[in-house]
């Protein structure tokens, strides 16, 4: 199961670098629960369900011309959780300034669908979230 929840995050990722945010709700469960970093996104409650998530990522990439999220690693934790680090950003609607920034999401999967993803942007953060450090 581990590699099909690895394979399912990289799927959801090519998604968004695509712009395909419908085939990226299609990977997401209907009850998905998302967790902005608080500390990039403080007016950001927990997300719950599609539509909230995808309207969260439509205003976040209004910032981008092209928001990408390139992966530089991704491996199993378990049996239902998967992460996934990657170099967030893409050029400024606004500036025209390309702009990248480090991004570690922790995904658990339930059902073969992404039931939760929490993101940070400060990775030793995230591992210490998961008990890796």
């Amino acid at each position: 199961m581990s590699a099909e929840n690895v394979e399912l995050v990289l799927t959801a990722v090519d998604a968004y670098n695509a712009g395909d945010l419908d085939a990226l709700m299609e990977l997401c469960a209907p009850d998905i629960e998302v967790f902005p970093d608080a500390s990039v996104f403080p007016e950001a409650d927990p997300l719950r369900g599609r539509d909230e998530c995808r309207s969260w990522l439509e205003e976040a990439n209004s910032a981008w011309i092209s928001a990408r999220n390139e992966t530089i690693e991704a491996f199993a934790l378990g049996r239902d959780r998967v992460i996934h680090r990657g170099q967030w950003g893409g050029k400024g609607t606004a500036s025209g300034i390309e702009t990248v920034s480090s991004v570690t999401s922790i995904y658990t999967i339930r059902g073969g669908l992404a039931a939760r993803i929490e993101y940070y942007f400060d990775d030793e953060q995230a591992l210490k979230a998961v008990g890796l450090i």
